[in-house]
C-alpha cells in the first residue's frame, strides 16, 4: 500500500474511534424530548407494532417471492393481503 493510502486508512480508523464516545447529558436530553415529541403527537398511542416484527414480516415475504421466481413456480403474491377466509 502506498503512503497516500495509508494514511487515508489511518485517517479513517481515527475518524471512527474519535465518533465513539459516550453520549453526552445534552444528547441523552434531546432524545428525551425528541420521545416525548413523537409520543405527544401520537396521542399519547405507542407504535400498533414492533419494528423487529414488521421486518421479519417483510423478509418472509421477500424471500418467498424470491424463491418463487427462481423455481418458475408463481402462487399467491407475497405482497398481496390475505382475505378473511385465507386467515381463518
Amino acid at each position: 500500500m502506498d503512503e497516500q493510502n495509508q494514511n487515508l486508512v489511518g485517517n479513517e480508523t481515527n475518524t471512527s474511534i474519535q465518533r465513539r464516545r459516550p453520549i453526552t447529558h445534552e444528547a441523552h436530553e434531546r432524545l428525551r424530548k425528541l420521545r416525548e415529541e413523537i409520543i405527544t403527537d401520537r396521542g399519547g398511542k405507542p407504535f400498533e407494532e414492533d419494528s423487529t416484527e414488521i421486518l421479519r414480516k417483510e423478509r418472509e415475504k421477500r424471500t418467498e417471492q424470491l424463491m418463487q421466481a427462481a423455481t418458475g413456480q408463481y402462487g399467491k403474491d407475497p405482497y398481496e393481503e390475505d382475505t378473511p377466509e385465507e386467515q381463518a
